[in-house]
């Protein structure tokens, strides 16, 4: 029972869509560590991204929600084989897409925000830690669009492949009889089946026995 156990759960990590939720967890760690350890002043206060507090909550808050999103996928992920209800998948797969293509898109505007605020600021008093945190948060910005787009991707091949799955367990289930595209042979009333004799049915009349009787044959002479 442990073997098995442990082998379903070896079987899970192995899976793409687990190893890429858990690079994106990866990414979003490094996004609001980098801006929350690196990303002010020491003695402002004041983030380093031109001095624009939004900037650095911006990243925080994505970076966060981003990781408490993936933990919660993951959960949901390990019990997802286990739902046998088709429309409670239908509905968790297609709130993993919009969630994913919703952080794909705000990354993005994360990593424009971040790299043109830190474009404008004055780097020449940052120490080199403060240097290196902030350009950490701007890479793992643009690594985590590319994995979060790759989430949506795949999120949204699941939905087509349990559609497909769907709709094809639904006609053969629904009782449906084949139907021939080729006309049957035409069988006149009464008559039955075509193709099998009647029982009892009188044996042809031979067509000798109709002639007349008293035409009888007559060898030729020799």
């Amino acid at each position: 029972m442990e073997t098995n156990v442990g082998g379903q759960f070896t079987s899970f990590l192995q899976r793409p869509l687990t190893i890429l939720r858990v690079i994106c967890i990866v990414f979003a760690i490094v996004v609001f560590g980098c801006i929350s350890a690196g990303g002010y002043g020491k003695y402002t206060d004041q983030c380093l991204f031109n001095e624009r507090t939004g900037a650095c909550h911006y990243g925080v808050g994505i970076g966060v929600i981003a990781f408490l999103g993936c933990i919660a996928f993951l959960a949901i992920e390990v019990q997802f084989d286990t739902i046998n209800n088709p429309d409670t998948k239908k509905y968790i797969v297609l709130a993993d897409i919009g969630f994913s293509a919703l952080w794909c898109f705000l990354w993005f505007v994360g990593f424009c925000f971040l790299a043109d605020m830190w474009r404008r600021q004055d780097k020449r008093s940052f120490s080199s830690s403060q240097v290196n945190n902030c350009q950490a948060a701007i890479a793992f910005s643009f690594f985590s669009i590319i994995a979060w787009g790759g989430l949506s991707v795949m999120a949204f091949s699941r939905y087509r492949q349990m559609v497909t799955e769907f709709e094809y367990s639904r006609d053969n289930l629904s009782g449906d009889t084949y139907t021939s595209p080729y006309a049957s042979f035409p069988t006149p009333q009464g008559q039955g089946d075509p193709y099998q004799s009647q029982p009892f049915s009188s044996p042809p009349t031979n067509s000798v026995g109709n002639e007349n009787t008293d035409e009888k044959y007559t060898p030729p002479p020799y």
